[in-house]
């Protein structure tokens, strides 16, 4: 047998053994009134600081000039401080620990071209993103989203994050087509799933071939990120989340070279995330910090809050 063919049987062995399923442990019990209570909690949150950044969305168009003019992260503008507001609230009322790995990757990563694949499992994953991602990204979510969620989704759209129509091939296709020109003309991150969708045991599903072309097309550098203990905090089988700890993993970068297709880039991609898949975090536990304690404290100075407005406007 050559050389080249021993090569090749050993790769398929190792990708064989890398889409081998991942057994996660069993979830612990929880008295199920803390879970009801934590989402009902967290829509407040979601209420108060979404209408924050609709008043901030002005600030963001005088500020951006003045921002561009003298060279100013994107990173320090006032849509995306209450963006990450937002985010990094939510996780921290519901009791969630983040920890983060791999960041340092991405230190000195120049504003360029860029397209952020995540491992998609859990309602977390766009929130611990938008609240912890190393670049300021802009996410692609389905166009339905606006007439369900408008108060949000439409704020998403005017922030300049990218619905696209699933139901229409070519609705969907032209949107792709529109956010290439995005990330390529301004330099964006764009952040999406190549599964499409939640995975609902936590495994990477395969993968869709939309976000490669959307990369080929703007000659992106790919920013793979994996995910760990979201999908047992809240997956996509349940409405109401559990506390506790999740590990967010950035990848080194994946530069597309000019010999590469759809096909080998999604390949290179897929292995590298389930190769980390497979690498868990070091001294982790998804379920070793839990409570109620921060969704108690958060639901008691808003109480207050509220408590002392009606009273300093005459109300009780």
């Amino acid at each position: 047998m050559s050389q080249r063919k021993k090569e090749n049987k050993i790769t398929e062995i190792d990708e064989s053994a890398l889409e081998e399923k991942i057994i996660f442990g069993p979830v612990p019990h929880e008295f199920f009134g803390f879970r009801i209570l934590r989402f009902f909690v967290i829509i407040t949150w979601a209420i108060i600081v979404t209408t924050l950044v609709w008043l901030s969305i002005p600030f963001g168009f005088i500020l951006g000039p003045i921002y561009k003019k003298y060279n100013i992260s994107k990173w320090y503008s006032p849509l995306e401080m209450a963006s990450r507001a937002w985010s990094i609230g939510i996780l921290w009322i519901l009791n969630i620990k983040v920890r983060t790995e791999g960041f340092e990757l991405y230190k000195d990563f120049k504003q360029q071209p860029s397209v952020l694949m995540y491992s998609h499992s859990s309602y977390l994953d766009p929130i611990v993103l938008q609240g912890y991602s190393p670049i300021p990204c802009k996410y692609i979510y389905k166009k339905e989203l606006i007439y369900l969620f408008p108060w949000l989704f439409l704020l998403a759209y005017f922030v300049g994050h990218i619905p696209i129509n699933r139901g229409k091939k070519n609705s969907a296709i032209s949107s792709i087509n529109d956010a290439a020109n995005i990330i390529e003309t301004k330099k964006y991150c764009i952040a999406i799933s190549p599964e499409g969708t939640r995975s609902k045991d936590g495994n990477l599903m395969e993968f869709k071939k939309g976000p490669f072309h959307l990369a080929m097309k703007s000659h992106s550098t790919i920013v793979p990120v994996v995910f760990f203990g979201n999908n047992q905090i809240w997956n996509a089988n349940t409405f109401f989340p559990h506390s506790g700890s999740l590990v967010v993993r950035c990848l080194p970068p994946i530069k597309i070279s000019k010999d590469d297709t759809v096909d080998s880039i999604s390949k290179k991609v897929r292995i590298e995330m389930l190769k980390s898949l497979h690498t868990k975090p070091v001294d982790y536990k998804t379920f070793s910090e839990t409570g109620i304690s921060r969704t108690v404290i958060y639901l008691t100075l808003l109480s207050y809050i509220v408590y002392s407005g009606l009273n300093w406007f005459g109300c009780l």
